[in-house]
């Protein structure tokens, strides 16, 4: 660049210097340079002074129509170039350079005025006018080149056709990368919202929508056809279409995203709700260019809620229909419900008592124990019950069995919400105590009488002995004439018999019960006991029987050993000695679990025992079924007040000549 420079600046100087030096030619010379300038311009279309060109030389007719010509028609194709460079720069603004073909057109429009004005100079020596044309065209010809210097590195930079070739190659191939990833995103886009369970679409800003999923169609039935534009009116329910368009206008209007609820008409004619929502989606200047939206089915939902809406109300009113008074609570025991009658029978507002600690509303004895039972509550069981008092409007303390059960164990104990319930249970309550009181009594009348029953049978056993042994010393030393005496004496030896086996019975059931009231429970190993009361019993009868012992489904049980032996030693000697002398005898016993309570059976194949007749008489105390066989009719009296007295129950199973089945249901603990 910088040689351009200098070589303009030389020209320039060369040409200072040329016409500094050089005479101009003509008789006289202007004075100064000034006045030259002057009259230069000045005689700018004079050609006084000059000859015309044919009178300069010897030219001849076709030589100087050959020079006039060719200037003609050179300067007709430079004054049309310029004119067809200018319309190709203003028919492609994108042409790079643009400036520099502005400059070409005036460089060429020069060169052809100079070849114009020499043709002119055949007839006007316009020699003036033509130093300044070709001043001019010098200028406009440095010009060129300055431009063509400056553009020239850049132009250099331009793409060769082969270059080009291959840019466009190139952005062609991108460009089909691009289309097919575009119809890879359409394709995803397309298997997306077809995959979607809502109805989706999509509108122009004016609202016409243009894109429907399939979802759409396959619930409505209908086609774009059908559907394109604002069509989709007719899948909409006459009551609530006024109502959609104007909130869809409304919101197309404000430009803010829209949601509504409404039902639309499904192929087979039915209606279902729909929750709709829509959104716009604006371009880099903020201007929507389209809108997105879906509908999804909300039918079950709002049937459910108003099934939730129904059920609270049939809550409420069965709340307020119940006899007790119903509250709800938080984890730390704040009141945050009470009903109508908690309010009636405290006389405090719902403002009064939401927000306080419902140990309030006990009597301050109890808040106490109730408070010990509610952390309790809270920490393990999530499960509240007790007895106690609270204060009526009136002043007066009534008993209640409150009851409170924590909703969701899962929340944290501040989170979680306690439902409960009080249930007025003085009259009980009063009921109850006075009971325990006449209970404790009877307790005390029942130990008094069994203490005079033993002391009793304890007393009487002498004198009966006493009978006996002054009965035998009589029948040894006296002699009776009476031909019945031997059969009277035996009468009464039988009856002193009897009364001493009463009065042992007796004091035996009385040495029992006191022994059961004193000794624990515990594990006791059911084959060796069995085996042990099996040999004391094995020959009360008159045939030794078939013993069959099935301890697999419970091999213990939890019972007073002393008096679980007794509870088997009655079963099993009544089952020997009322065996059939008919057929052999076989006796079973066995343990069972039904429903998770351990259950001993022992079963024979006896007489039995008539229960239509005698079953409700079946465990009374000295009752007795078979008069064969010697007894006191205490065992079976016995084995009841045993099992009942451990929490458990006896059942009985019999038929005369087929056998007799005790089950003994043994408490579950």
């Amino acid at each position: 660049m910088k040689y351009l420079y200098w070589l303009l600046a030389g020209t320039l100087l060369l040409t200072v210097v040329m016409w500094a030096l050089v005479p101009a030619p003509g008789p006289v010379a202007a004075a100064t340079l000034g006045g030259q300038v002057v009259e230069f311009f000045a005689l700018l279309l004079d050609p006084t002074g000059f000859p015309a060109r044919w009178r300069c030389g010897r030219w001849t007719d076709f030589h100087g129509w050959l020079y006039i010509a060719s200037d003609l028609l050179i300067w007709a194709a430079y004054f049309t170039i310029p004119f067809l460079l200018i319309s190709f720069v203003r028919q492609r603004r994108d042409i790079p350079f643009d400036r520099l073909f502005w400059a070409f057109g005036l460089f060429i429009f020069a060169c052809g005025a100079t070849h114009l004005i020499d043709a002119i100079i055949f007839w006007v020596p316009l020699y003036r006018l033509s130093g300044l044309v070709r001043l001019l065209t010098a200028v406009a010809s440095w010009g060129t080149v300055w431009a063509l210097v400056l553009v020239l590195p850049r132009a250099l930079l331009l793409k060769t056709p082969t270059e080009l070739e291959q840019v466009v190659q190139a952005r062609t191939a991108e460009l089909g990368a691009a289309n097919e990833q575009l119809r890879q995103r359409e394709t995803e886009f397309s298997t997306m919202a077809n995959a979607i369970p809502q109805l989706a679409w999509m509108a122009e800003p004016n609202g016409d929508i243009r894109w429907y999923n399939q979802r759409w169609y396959d619930y409505t039935g209908t086609t774009f056809e059908q559907m394109s534009g604002w069509e989709w009116q007719q899948v909409h329910h006459p009551e609530h279409l006024g109502h959609v368009l104007e909130s869809w206008r409304r919101h197309l209007a404000a430009g803010e995203p829209w949601e509504d609820t409404f039902p639309l008409r499904r192929h087979d004619g039915v209606f279902r709700w729909f929750l709709s929502r829509a959104v716009p989606i604006r371009d880099e200047h903020n201007r929507i260019v389209r809108w997105f939206g879906t509908n999804t089915d909300v039918t079950d939902m709002r049937e459910l809620q108003e099934q939730v809406q129904r059920s609270e109300t049939q809550y409420r009113v069965l709340m307020e229909s119940i006899p007790q008074l119903v509250w709800a609570a938080d984890g730390d025991g704040h009141l945050t419900y009470c009903d109508g009658r908690t309010t009636d029978y405290t006389g405090l507002a719902p403002g009064q008592l939401c927000g306080h600690p419902w140990l309030a509303l006990l009597h301050p004895d109890d808040q106490a124990p109730a408070q010990t039972q509610w952390q309790q509550a809270r920490l393990s069981s999530n499960l509240l019950e007790g007895e106690y008092r609270m204060r009526r409007h009136t002043g007066e303390y009534r008993w209640f069995l409150v009851q409170a059960r924590r909703l969701s164990s899962s929340l944290a104990s501040g989170e979680a919400q306690w439902f409960g319930t009080c249930t007025d249970v003085h009259e009980q309550h009063t009921l109850r105590e006075a009971l325990q009181v006449q209970n404790t009594e009877l307790a005390r009348t029942n130990r008094e009488l069994d203490t005079f029953v033993y002391a009793a049978s304890h007393d009487l056993k002498q004198p009966v002995h006493n009978l006996m042994g002054l009965f035998a010393e009589l029948k040894r030393t006296a002699t009776f004439a009476d031909p019945e005496a031997e059969r009277m004496q035996g009468m009464v030896t039988d009856a002193m018999e009897q009364l001493l086996g009463t009065i042992q019975a007796l004091a035996e059931v009385v040495r029992v019960q006191r022994h059961a009231e004193h000794l624990p429970p515990e594990p006791v190993q059911l084959q060796p006991l069995v085996e042990e009361v099996i040999r004391t019993v094995q020959d009360l009868g008159t045939t030794p029987p078939t013993w069959q012992l099935d301890f697999s489904a419970l091999s213990a049980v939890v019972f007073v050993r002393a008096n679980l032996r007794s509870v088997l030693y009655n079963l099993l000697s009544n089952a020997v000695r009322y065996a059939d002398p008919n057929r052999p005898a076989i006796i079973v016993v066995r343990t069972e679990l039904e429903n998770g309570v351990p259950v001993l059976v022992v079963q024979d194949n006896g007489l039995g025992i008539d229960l239509a007749r005698h079953g409700h008489e079946m465990f009374h105390l000295f009752r007795r079924f078979h008069d064969h066989v010697p007894g006191t009719g205490v065992g079976l009296y016995l084995v009841q007040r045993l099992v009942e007295q451990a929490g458990g129950r006896l059942e009985v199973q019999s038929q005369v000549g087929v056998g007799t089945t005790f089950r003994v249901y043994l408490h579950a603990e």
